[in-house]
């Protein structure tokens, strides 16, 4: 049997054909559009893709295409409620500062920005972690006793994103330290 990008191209197509509505329904129980959903499971089978994730027909793939879908529409909530809150504050203090204040308000969402996208491209494993430890602000047992590791890997996991994002964002901070007299 062939397991070539070409052969899970056509065996994911085939699934998505199959499984697409009833994932798009089952996204809407967590995001507020339609649109959001379908945006969310068409990711979900381009992500498949791009790993070349070798699936079967049968429970598994459900299995997994579910969790998939329900961890990506997780991970687009805490987004939204990230940058809402962002916003929220930057237009409180809009209304209330100075061309100075705007300036500063404005590199400062810049640098935001660049360490949520970089926080972006963590590793799935190092991501979703570092998300639920200092986005969602759960313990480290909160986080193993949900995703069913270790405590141990938690710990290692965070001090591995930790490091990865020191790294990718050492730049960056030379530029904040100077700008801001750090």
């Amino acid at each position: 049997m062939s397991t070539g990008p070409d052969y899970i191209s056509s065996i994911v197509s085939e699934i998505y054909g199959k499984s697409r509505s009833f994932l798009c329904f089952y996204a809407m129980r967590f995001v507020e559009s339609i649109q959001e959903a379908e945006d969310i499971v068409h990711s979900v089978f381009e992500r498949m893709l791009s790993r070349n994730v070798e699936l079967e027909d049968g429970k598994s793939v459900n299995s997994y295409l579910l969790s998939a879908v329900r961890n990506a529409c997780l991970n687009h909530i805490t987004k939204k409620k990230v940058h809402s809150r962002y916003v929220s504050a930057w237009l409180k203090e809009a209304e209330t500062s100075d061309e100075d204040s705007y300036v500063n308000s404005r590199i400062e969402t810049e640098i935001l920005w660049e360490v949520f996208s970089k926080v972006d491209n963590l590793p799935d494993g190092c991501r979703q972690i570092f998300k639920m430890s200092y986005l969602e602000g759960m313990s480290n047992q909160e986080i193993a006793d949900r995703l069913g590791i270790s405590v141990n890997t938690v710990k290692s996991q965070k001090a591995r994103s930790k490091e990865l994002l020191r790294e990718s964002l050492k730049d960056l901070f030379a530029v904040a330290a100077v700008f801001f007299g750090l």
